[in-house]
């Protein structure tokens, strides 16, 4: 019974992701994306403030926006906003650009991180952005329809389970675009779909019950508002960033390395081999002796 258990594909797929050390390339894919996040956040209400003239219509984006994130988030996120709204004009070219910089960053260390989980190389730094502006502009399209979908599950009856399977139907579709376009090295489309399925229901159902870990953690809340909301972000983004590596982990197991061709690939002979640490350490040290 043990030995069976210990060759389950879910128990193999745990044990790999911690020989592989995944935590830690989640913890610096976390990072990335909280420092991204409030860029994104401005970058894409400074758009929608340009495409869109009508004040109500504005405001149902800005709050669909936030309700992307933690319930128990949501009224520190937008209190720290609140100041953009007065500042618009002045912010929107800025807001734009840090989102162009902070999104193509972002799936710059996503690639990194799937890099490292599936042994290949990654893009050169012009191919690696080009990927990065896709991905922003695909990361845009599933904030809207999210919001949109959340807007029409509203007025049905049963919006509570219509709004969450329409957004985990968004969220998996945004899991396999980012297997199958980031990595510089991936798998075909048919292939990855089910650690995209795995990686979004465990996001989807660590999001369903995150409000009772919020809960746990009120006492956080006693050190100020800007600690509580440091902490919940935090603590949801690093679960989110190791339930997509988690998805990739179980798309290597199951289909070796990868051979198909992400979005912009660079070549054989332009793709950067990644170094450890201490090889690069180590070369760099012979350079100067020598």
């Amino acid at each position: 019974m043990l030995r069976r258990l210990t060759r389950s594909r879910p128990v193999q797929v745990i044990q790999a992701y911690g020989s592989a050390q995944g935590g830690n390339y989640a913890a610096g894919l976390a990072f990335n994306a909280f420092l991204a996040m409030f860029p994104l956040i401005l970058g894409i209400l400074a758009i929608v403030g340009l495409v869109i003239n009508d004040p109500a219509v504005q405001t149902n984006v800005y709050n669909g926006v936030v309700s992307v994130f933690p319930s128990d988030a949501h009224q520190q996120i937008l209190s720290a906003l609140d100041g953009v709204k007065h500042n618009a004009g002045i912010l929107g070219i800025v807001s734009i650009a840090g989102l162009l910089w902070s999104g193509t960053s972002l799936f710059a260390s996503m690639e990194f991180a799937l890099t490292k989980i599936f042994g290949t190389s990654q893009r050169d730094t012009l191919r690696q952005r080009l990927m990065g502006l896709v991905m922003v502009l695909v990361f845009i399209a599933a904030v809207l329809l999210t919001v949109t979908a959340n807007s029409a599950a509203a007025l049905s009856p049963g919006a509570g389970i219509l709004g969450a399977l329409l957004g985990a139907v968004v969220l998996i579709a945004l899991v396999i675009i980012i297997y199958r376009w980031v990595p510089n090295r991936t798998f075909s489309l048919g292939d990855i779909w089910q650690g995209a399925v795995v990686a979004g229901v465990l996001i989807e159902v660590f999001s369903l019950l995150f409000p009772l870990y919020a809960k746990l953690s009120k006492g956080f809340g006693t050190y100020g508002q800007q600690f509580a909301l440091f902490f919940l972000l935090a603590t949801w983004l690093s679960f989110m960033s190791q339930f997509i590596l988690i998805g990739a982990v179980f798309n290597k197991i199951r289909l070796g390395t990868p051979k198909a061709d992400g979005i912009f690939a660079s070549s054989e002979a332009k793709s950067r081999a990644h170094k450890e640490p201490h090889q690069a350490i180590e070369e760099q040290r012979r350079k100067t002796a020598g």
